[in-house]
């Protein structure tokens, strides 16, 4: 009871002081809690804060050494951390990170190099605080690392450059007018596509220069295409994937007509012949006196068999007065069958020829035109003459095979509701399909034996020979470009489809273009460059004949340029899938005025992706883009 009694009092007696009675109080208990909270509150907030600047800090940092890194390795040239490489990584890291972003403190970069010739870039540097300093933190540091390096892969990419007609006109002309004439004008789109491929050349030189150090390669295959491509006498192209005997738009000389001379002489018979005797001496017939000279036809054997037949007639008496005798005349004709067979007509059309020996390179011999003889009658195309009236009088010339080739069978259905999928029977789109049967060869393109008629010629062209994968110097390369000649009409999806062959693994250039080179990948691109849109002719003689007379991509009757044009957009689209298919990269870029209301959905549609397709004004946009794109393919890649 006492205890009990104790405690209370003492209770009560701590309750009568203040701070008895403040601590009993709990009505002041929020205030003091939030006091209490205040100080760990706000370092919780700085801290985010100034975390959130660091980390800010942090990323930029990282960005100006990766680019600083890239920049470096892309100047470097001998695998070492020069002036030229230092300098060049500085001026892009304090572009991206200036001294002082973020109240950083003033560092320097160390830049050195590392193993197989990389750059190694690393920065620290340390950033203020703001709020984190009231609680004895007045920086947090900052660093980052970062490497450059060659990505070391074999690089082969192929060129397929219009040298159609219209590349002689400069940039703001797009060729309607003709063709600038035929001649190349200054500052012409050739002139700019040459410098373009040479500044596609500088941009990858550091590139190559790298691979050839380490043991790979980096190489250029060209293809210029305008109705055609020459291809046939170019390194790794065999003579056996060419027809021994083809069908051509021609004509054939019929040599049917007997040649026949005449020669006519008066014969006199002395004076004193009558009138009766003289219409017998006329006649060749017998009377007293006479015995007719032999008549008819009479063969004579020998080099060259003849037939001669003699006729006579009455010319004239000249008796009269009491003796009624006279001179008499007649006339001798000699006509003379000399067994040869001279020119009838022409035959126009679908001819066969022999190119055993023109595929070859060889020279062979046609004929020009419908003289001189043969001794057995028929028909002979220019091949043929040239040899059955050989020195006996017919005009004849000497020609050569430039190289460039008809596409191998075809089908006439692809159009476009035909899709991406290649006709099995339509061999000139099957970009590895091996030459193994007639259907399947080439044929040599031969214009000086073409015609649309039994004297009219088509319009021709054989652009410059394409050139196989290879290892260039620049001069070799400036030398060649600048051979390029612009002729003929744009058939841009036969470019493509020898493009897309000479990249192959798989096709006739196979064993040239392995998928490794000395245990690497190759890395494969197509670019190409044309200032139009594919543009069919009816009556141009191409890589697929006279359309409108061959009907090799068309329907009979000739549909007109519209769908001609048409289908061969089509095929040009189905080749640039089938290229795509076997990872190769193709860029695409078209120049001059005629494109720059916007890049042809056909051409946009050949590109791998939309930023690999493009369409340029001028010539310094195209230098521009080319030296771009080589950037591009020789880009170094990053390793952190």
């Amino acid at each position: 009871m006492f205890a009990r009694i104790s405690n209370r009092r003492i209770e009560a007696a701590r309750r009568r002081t203040f701070l008895g009675r403040l601590a009993g109080d709990s009505r002041g208990n929020t205030l003091a809690l939030v006091a209490a909270a205040i100080i760990p509150l706000t370092a919780m907030t700085g801290s985010a804060i100034d975390l959130g600047r660091t980390y800010m800090a942090s990323a930029r940092l990282q960005q100006a050494c990766d680019a600083a890194s890239l920049a470096g390795r892309r100047v470097m040239t001998t695998g070492t951390v020069d002036d030229t490489v230092k300098n060049e990584a500085l001026k892009f890291f304090n572009f991206n990170f200036p001294q002082g972003t973020y109240g950083t403190a003033a560092f320097t970069p160390a830049i050195t190099a590392g193993t197989n010739s990389t750059v190694i870039i690393t920065a620290s540097t340390t950033i203020p605080t703001t709020v984190m300093k009231l609680f004895g933190f007045s920086s947090l540091p900052l660093s980052t690392d970062c490497t450059a390096t060659q990505n070391f892969v074999n690089t082969d990419i192929v060129l397929v450059l219009d040298n159609t007609g219209s590349m002689n006109c400069t940039p703001d002309d797009d060729g309607s007018g003709g063709d600038c004439g035929g001649t190349e004008r200054t500052g012409s789109k050739m002139a700019g596509m040459r410098s373009a491929v040479l500044a596609l050349y500088d941009a990858l030189a550091s590139a190559q220069t790298q691979l050839t150090t380490n043991g790979l390669r980096l190489r250029y295959g060209i293809v210029p295409y305008s109705g055609t491509v020459n291809v046939g006498l170019m390194t790794g192209f065999s003579q056996s994937y060419l027809k021994d005997s083809n069908t051509y738009q021609s004509r054939v000389a019929n040599y049917n007509t007997l040649e026949t001379t005449t020669t006519s002489n008066t014969q006199t018979y002395g004076s004193n012949i009558s009138s009766s005797n003289c219409n017998s001496y006329g006649a060749n017939q017998p009377f007293s006196g006479f015995n007719p000279n032999p008549s008819g036809s009479t063969v004579v054997t020998g080099t060259t068999p003849t037939a001669t037949t003699t006729t006579y007639a009455y010319k004239s008496w000249s008796g009269g007065g009491g003796s009624n005798t006279g001179t008499c005349k007649r006339t001798q004709t000699i006509t003379t069958q000399t067994g040869h067979y001279v020119f009838t007509s022409w035959t126009s059309g679908p001819t066969s020829y022999d190119v055993s020996q023109f595929k070859t390179g060889s020279s062979v011999t046609i004929a020009t035109d419908n003289k001189g003889w043969v001794t057995t009658p028929g028909s002979y195309n220019a091949l043929q003459l040239a040899v059955a009236a050989a020195g006996t009088g017919v005009g004849t010339t000497t020609v050569t095979w430039s190289g460039c080739i008809e596409e191998r069978q075809t089908v006439t259905t692809i159009n476009s509701s035909s899709g991406f999928n290649i006709p099995t029977n339509a061999f000139d789109l099957n970009i590895d399909l091996m030459p193994t049967s007639a259907a399947a060869r080439w044929a040599p393109y031969w214009p000086d034996i073409e015609y649309t008629s039994k004297t009219n010629q088509p319009s021709t062209a054989c652009p410059a020979a394409a050139k196989p994968l290879q290892t260039w110097t620049r001069e070799d390369l400036q030398t060649y470009i600048a051979g390029l000649k612009a002729v003929g009409g744009t058939y841009t999806d036969v470019g493509m489809i020898w493009g897309g062959r000479l990249l192959s693994s798989n096709g006739i250039f196979a064993s040239s273009n392995p998928a490794t080179y000395n245990n690497m990948p190759v890395n494969k691109y197509i670019i190409l460059m044309t200032d139009g849109y594919i543009s069919a002719s009816q009556s141009f003689y191409h890589a697929y004949g006279v359309e409108n007379l061959d009907h090799r991509t068309t329907t009979t009757p000739y549909p007109g340029t519209t769908t001609d044009t048409a289908n061969h957009a089509q095929r040009f689209s189905m080749a640039c899938n089938a290229i795509r298919g076997q990872n190769v990269s193709i860029w695409v870029v078209a120049f001059g005025n005629g494109v720059t209301g916007g890049l042809d959905p056909t051409l946009q549609g050949c590109a791998s992706n939309p930023n690999q397709a493009a369409a340029v004004a001028d010539t310094n946009s195209l230098i521009a883009k080319f030296t771009q794109i080589g950037n591009t393919i020789g880009a170094l890649r990053l390793s952190q």
